[in-house]
């Protein structure tokens, strides 16, 4: 990203602007490779070796520092304040890679260097809600009469998609297969053009006839599907679709590095 001489943040580019990413330090760019992880381990009294007992990955942060190219044509830094200012996570992408988009939001302090002529540039942290960037929100239809389907997870982790269900031929039941990862999410005694919503990461499901006091947690199996990676299936997933109905997957695949 330090490459990059232009940035959209909340949807707006810092060109329209008038701002353009400076590199104040000159030389080769430095930049974050992997995310920080800090191991949680326990030390017992007596005992050289530590027991692991997971890892703690920190949300992706980095210093931003951007030139005012044009502050005495446009005199919009209060403008440029309010773009920047925001209450929450907003998607920030560069224009050297627009397919990687972070979450992000301004913390801490930040700097304005001027020579009191309106020129110069200013420095600011980013932190963003995760330790990775993601792709754009992309979707899928596809019909459980195909019976086999290969999702491919383009990204460097698993995820865990969204999903519309609409039962469309009869009452009964419904189950999606992942061959690869040998996981199967399955419904019981749905009715015809139900709709159900699932959010696979959160482990949420939500029935069209909820209305009616119709809740589906009892009709699962409690299996979530996940889209695995890894280097035997290189990010392909077989999934087999048994039942008649429609599904909608929505999904965005997730980066370690830019």
């Amino acid at each position: 990203m330090r490459e990059a001489l232009h940035f959209t943040f909340n949807n707006r580019s810092s060109e329209d602007m008038g701002v353009v990413i400076a590199s104040p330090n000159g030389g080769l760019f430095q930049e974050n490779f992997l995310p920080t992880r800090r191991l949680l381990e326990t030390s017992i009294r007596g005992k050289d070796k530590r027991y692991f007992q997971g890892v703690e990955t920190d949300p992706l942060s980095f210093s931003l520092t951007f030139f005012i190219e044009e502050w005495r044509d446009r005199d919009n830094l209060r403008q440029i304040s309010r773009w920047l200012f925001q209450d929450y996570y907003k998607p920030l992408w560069f224009d050297t890679n627009p397919e990687h988009i972070y979450y992000a939001i301004i913390e801490g302090s930040s700097s304005l260097i001027h020579n009191g002529c309106k020129d110069g540039y200013i420095e600011l942290n980013v932190r963003c809600n995760s330790p990775f960037s993601y792709s754009p929100i992309d979707e899928v239809t596809i019909q459980s009469s195909v019976g086999i389907y290969h999702f491919y997870n383009e990204g460097d982790l698993t995820i865990k998609p969204r999903a519309r269900i609409k039962k469309t031929v009869s009452k009964g039941d419904i189950e999606i297969k992942n061959i690869t990862s040998n996981q199967t999410f399955k419904l019981t005694d749905i009715q015809l053009d139900e709709e159900i919503y699932i959010d696979f990461e959160n482990e949420e499901i939500v029935s069209s006839l909820q209305y009616l006091n119709v809740y589906r947690y009892g009709n699962h199996n409690g299996t979530w599907l996940e889209m695995i990676i890894d280097d035997e299936s290189n990010g392909e997933n077989t999934l087999e679709l048994t039942g008649d109905f429609q599904l909608d997957l929505e999904y965005e695949f997730v980066y370690l590095a830019e």
